[in-house]
């Protein structure tokens, strides 16, 4: 890792700005959400690693334009549907009526609960079309109880719209078929309310151990509103 020394002071002072602006959007949620929000670690994590590691890579990303956002979903589905793995998301989008659905079918062989592992892997399309693949990783322990927290009060509609029954951790073995959930509805998640904007592949894992129990892709553009 490089010193910080690399980085001029407008781009430190670019870095201070983008830190305060981000932090501010953060400062009336409730601290037991912000002690959990994955989301937020995420991003946080993501923007000083960027930053310290190279100077390229930092005065790139201080250059994009950032802020409030419209999140547009293109593309979500099971990474690997030949593996056996023990659970199983085979979803898909549905356009109607000027909204975007998540449609599909789950099964579960094992429960959905907090002793797996969430893993977050992260690829950023760059202006060639070309994914930088693992621009950011995070792994976070109690799957289920991490991403009820990050769902916020979207949590039970969602949980209701992938078609699961229970809406506590954990989440027990079945096939569970989905009614259908609005993505509109993820805006009013603990999700970060400003981001960099740009189309990310977000690779996401259930994982224990070296057993990976789970996979989906989610391609999602960060639009300028």
């Amino acid at each position: 890792m490089r010193n910080k020394q690399l980085f001029d002071f407008s781009v430190t002072q670019k870095a201070t700005l983008v830190g305060i602006l981000f932090i501010s959007t953060f400062k009336k949620q409730k601290t037991e959400t912000m002690k959990h929000n994955m989301f937020l670690f995420m991003f946080i994590k993501m923007f000083y690693t960027i930053l310290l590691g190279s100077s390229a890579s930092s005065n790139q990303i201080l250059s994009s334009s950032f802020g409030p956002f419209k999140l547009v979903f293109k593309q979500v589905y099971n990474c690997n549907p030949t593996k056996n793995n023990k659970i199983q998301h085979n979803i898909y989008l549905s356009h109607k009526n000027n909204s975007t659905w998540l449609l599909g079918n789950s099964t579960l062989e094992v429960p959905l609960d907090d002793t797996l592992f969430l893993e977050i892997k992260m690829a950023l399309k760059d202006a060639s079309g070309i994914w930088k693949e693992n621009t950011f990783t995070h792994k976070t322990p109690k799957a289920c109880s991490s991403f009820k927290t990050a769902m916020g009060n979207m949590w039970t509609p969602f949980i209701n719209g992938i078609g699961f029954k229970n809406t506590d951790c954990p989440i027990p073995p079945g096939i569970y078929v989905a009614p259908g959930f609005d993505l509109s509805m993820f805006m009013s998640t603990n999700f970060p309310k400003v981001f960099i904007y740009g189309t990310y592949k977000i690779h996401m894992y259930y994982s224990r151990r070296t057993a990976i129990f789970g996979c989906i892709v989610c391609i999602m553009e960060f639009k300028r509103i």
